[in-house]
């Protein structure tokens, strides 16, 4: 492995010195690695929102856009953060398609996508394996197909080529050591997760059960192999929620991998069985922190420990796919670590802005013209 050298010439030299200055190690764009020495205002600052343009190059190409759901805020916040990119060039035509939850509806769209002449595909794989066929035909047709927030199993530089995300395994042993401090190394906590069988689920959970494993009086209730099905969808979370605290009559922490929106559905279940909030870590959302300034004076032991929704990752997703499919060179890291963003314990308050909507993320930097104007799929 070897550092980014600081006189690299790059269209993002000022990102790479900032990688530089996070330990960044390999300079693969396939396996590049942004440690978490970082803050994440260091990090997003450095690989978020940028004003440059020169991965834009000056051939005409079409960008493919894809989300296998699509369905909630965190995947407008993720379609805005790659449009928002992408519409800098005047170069690049965009094709947005979202798969609606539907594997096979997800794998016809990109294969409709290749078929109408996309260059490059900026696409959220969220059922993982199973699309990486679909994925290595694009690659193999010509175009430069970058993955993110979603793994799509493969290699990276062969089956597609780059992969974008924060270490998820690492989120997840960030949640579960966030999680044993709450509780003060003991209690009974349970796990939440997305689609049956879907890649960030497992990899979250795998992380922090690692973790856990550490502390014999802290029991997992919801095992380490599968989860309680939330699809990522606050209705859904609720009902499932509602059924574990029906079940068990003690909970003292929760774990769920999802954005601080649909996670509402976590606190609407606890005020409708009137049960005191407990500590819950996830990623961050706007309503979740108005909540939380609210309820907190009623609910002692409710503590928040949120990360980063890392929607700003479509960001440097777009910028490596259209830059690839303008022969331009990209090196940003690929694969981020990220700290805990918002924390209770620690005295760093979760921001609630009442001048974003309820489905915002702080972190992704958009103004609520911008998210409705880029979180459209057409």
């Amino acid at each position: 492995m070897v550092r980014i050298c600081a006189s690299l010439k790059t269209p993002h030299t000022a990102i790479a010195a900032a990688a530089i200055a996070m330990g960044t190690i390999a300079a693969s764009p396939s396996t590049s690695l942004a440690e978490d020495q970082a803050t994440n205002d260091q990090i997003i600052e450095a690989a978020g929102k940028t004003s440059d343009k020169s991965f834009c190059g000056t051939t005409p190409i079409i960008l493919g856009i894809h989300d296998g759901f699509g369905i909630n805020g965190w995947s407008k916040s993720s379609m805005a953060a790659v449009r928002s990119e992408a519409a800098k060039c005047p170069n690049v035509k965009q094709i947005v398609r979202i798969g609606q939850g539907d594997l096979q509806k997800s794998i016809a769209d990109v294969n409709g996508m290749v078929a109408q002449g996309i260059n490059a595909l900026v696409i959220i794989p969220d059922f993982g394996k199973s699309q990486l066929p679909s994925l290595r035909n694009a690659t193999q047709a010509g175009v430069k197909v970058v993955a993110w927030a979603a793994d799509p199993g493969g290699t990276a530089g062969k089956d597609y080529f780059a992969y974008v995300d924060d270490d998820v395994m690492a989120t997840g042993r960030t949640n579960g050591a966030w999680m044993a401090k709450a509780i003060h190394e003991k209690g009974s906590i349970i796990y939440l997760g997305g689609p049956p069988g879907n890649p960030v689920s497992a990899q979250i959970l795998a992380g922090a059960a690692e973790v856990l494993a550490q502390y014999p009086n802290i029991h997992l209730l919801t095992g380490t192999k599968d989860w309680p099905v939330t699809n990522w969808d606050a209705a859904v979370t609720q009902k499932a929620v509602t059924a574990l605290l029906a079940k068990y009559p003690e909970i003292d922490g929760i774990i769920d991998d999802q954005d601080g929106f649909s996670g509402l559905g976590v606190l609407r279940a606890y005020q409708s069985a009137n049960r005191p909030m407990v500590p819950f870590t996830l990623l961050e959302g706007n309503q979740l922190a108005c909540d939380y300034a609210k309820m907190k004076s009623s609910n002692p032991k409710f503590e928040l420990g949120t990360l980063t929704a890392r929607n700003w990752l479509g960001r440097i997703a777009a910028r490596k796919a259209i830059a690839a499919a303008e022969g331009l060179p990209n090196n940003e890291p690929n694969i981020y670590r990220l700290p805990v963003y918002e924390d209770t314990l620690a005295g760093k308050m979760p921001t609630c802005d009442t001048k974003q909507p309820p489905d915002a993320y702080i972190s992704a930097q958009f103004t609520p013209e911008e998210l409705e104007t880029y979180g459209k799929t057409e």
